[in-house]
């Protein structure tokens, strides 16, 4: 458990430090490590993740030092899924004709 200044005692999960105020970001969540509910959640903005792919797609000194990881609750993890998902383009015209 971690405590958070504003929800209290909550599980922790891990987000690059661009989401944890960001908006518009990007939101890339990573696979928790078990089907478990309390497996930490993790997740990387859209910039985080082009820069793990010039690393080889892999999690690297460099890629990892880029995100400096940061440590929230899942309660500020869900806040920050919110801020950061960019909305899908509504493709909805073409039901006009």
């Amino acid at each position: 458990m971690v405590h958070c200044r504003e929800h209290g005692e909550r599980w922790p999960t891990f987000v690059c430090r661009h989401l944890v105020r960001g908006t518009g970001r990007g939101f890339i969540q990573g696979q928790p490590l078990s089907d478990d509910d309390s497996a930490e959640q993790c997740a990387w903005c859209n910039e985080c993740e082009e820069v793990r792919i010039k690393c080889g797609g892999n999690w690297t000194d460099e890629s990892e030092g880029f995100a400096g990881v940061t440590m929230i609750c899942d309660l500020c993890f869900k806040a920050a899924l919110l801020r950061n998902t960019r909305p899908k383009a509504n493709r909805t015209w073409w039901k006009l004709w």
